[in-house]
């Protein structure tokens, strides 16, 4: 018994490193030449076929993604809350969030200071975020409740664009 362990082991080790290689070889062969993708301004691009792609935003971006905040694939069934209610979020910070997949107060409720810091640098907003409280303000808003800022935006006093 004591004979066989080492003709076993041996063999595994010969079955991966062919294992690898095969890999290796297919995976070479399935894929195309990848071209690295221009950075520019928009959020689409054109492949080699002329159909249009999506890029990600935050692939667009140098922030690590240590502290990204949670993100959602689409609002839930409810709707999008009006992220504009919250004071320093107007219709183009609002437009950023959702393209991230930030659509909800619960979302923003949920962040730490490590994830405010994170959307005020990917956003090229610094400080916003912390300096006007928008965890504190979604905490609020996620139950049901309004701040004065809201309520003044809720009746027209404040017009956000």
């Amino acid at each position: 018994m004591l004979e066989i362990a080492p003709l076993i082991v041996t063999n595994l080790v010969i079955a991966l490193i062919i294992g690898f290689f095969i890999g290796y070889i297919v995976a070479k062969a399935s894929n195309p030449n990848i071209k690295p993708i221009k950075s520019d301004s928009s959020s689409e691009t054109k492949d080699e076929g002329g159909t249009r792609t999506s890029i990600n935003p935050i692939f667009k971006r140098s922030s690590p993604l240590d502290y990204k905040p949670l993100v959602l694939s689409s609002p839930k069934p409810t709707g999008k809350d009006n992220l504009k209610k919250i004071k320093g979020i107007d219709s183009k910070v609002e437009n950023d969030l959702n393209n991230l997949g930030i659509y909800h107060f619960e979302q923003i409720a949920r962040w730490s200071n490590k994830n405010a810091e994170w959307i005020e640098n990917f956003l090229l907003l610094p400080g916003y975020a912390k300096n006007l409280q928008w965890i504190d303000q979604a905490k609020i808003l996620q139950l049901g409740k309004e701040t004065i800022y809201s309520q003044k935006v809720e009746t027209g006093e404040i017009k956000v664009d």
